[in-house]
């Protein structure tokens, strides 16, 4: 299968993204939110990092319910939907472009999020390993970083080399390809629409619960607890995420 640039991620991220995933993804966001909170029993007005935070679904909704956010992202489209929709919604976002590999100069959060399987897109793993401690660097005592991602082992042991599904009116093909060695999978993705059909290749870094773990407390958090989804059920090797609370030293 032909490879991807290893920068895709800068130009994938743009109103193709949106179109596929908007609709389906503003439905279930207030509902993870409520989970978010019940899991790490938030309450407001704490600083909220949402890195990256792509078209700010996330960060628009802990805004309106009074946590003090800031909205990061390396997408300048997606950074400019997000700051139109935080205006439409009347609440109060601070929006950066930023490279979630580096920590945000002077800043410290009590919570930083990286959700909707943010991490894995670097062609050189070291740099996956950059944003987490990216994130350790910008919280202080106690404070908690949450990273959410496909579930890698569950990928690896039942991988599809071909899977055809729907998101709303789209119709999506994917061909795959994995290198189990490097935990690597290739994805030619094929999303058809009535008289639009659009073709993109991107890459993915398959990370399983023990991989999280080990590269969370290489960073420097004090404890990690993982989960299969955001109602906070153990994970195992069949969960479709891997959902990783990482807690700085006291």
């Amino acid at each position: 299968m032909e490879q991807p640039d290893s920068e895709w991620w800068r130009s994938w991220f743009g109103p193709g993204y949106l179109a596929l995933y908007d609709q389906f993804l503003a439905e279930r966001t207030p509902v993870e939110i409520d989970q978010l909170e019940a899991l790490l029993a938030l309450r407001p007005p704490q600083r909220i990092l949402d890195l990256p935070c792509g078209q700010g679904r996330h960060a628009i909704e802990l805004a309106r319910r009074g946590y003090d956010v800031t909205g990061a992202d390396l997408s300048p489209y997606l950074l400019s939907v997000a700051e139109e929709r935080g205006r439409a919604s009347g609440v109060r976002v601070r929006w950066l472009s930023a490279d979630m590999r580096r920590p945000i100069a002077g800043e410290t959060f009590d919570v930083v999020l990286n959700l909707f399987t943010s991490l894995g897109y670097f062609a050189d793993e070291a740099d996956d390993q950059k944003v987490v401690r990216a994130a350790c660097a910008m919280l202080g005592p106690g404070g908690r970083f949450v990273l959410e991602l496909l579930n890698g082992e569950r990928v690896m042991n039942h991988f599809q080399e071909r899977e055809w599904f729907t998101v709303g009116q789209a119709a999506v093909v994917e061909r795959r390809s994995l290198d189990r060695r490097a935990r690597r999978m290739v994805v030619e993705r094929t999303v058809t629409r009535p008289k639009e059909e659009d073709v993109s290749l991107h890459a993915l870094r398959l990370y399983a619960g023990r991989d999280v773990d080990e590269m969370l407390r290489a960073a420097g958090f004090g404890r990690v607890d993982l989960y299969g989804d955001w109602s906070g059920e153990p994970l195992t090797p069949e969960s479709l995420r891997v959902l990783a609370v990482a807690t700085m030293p006291p």
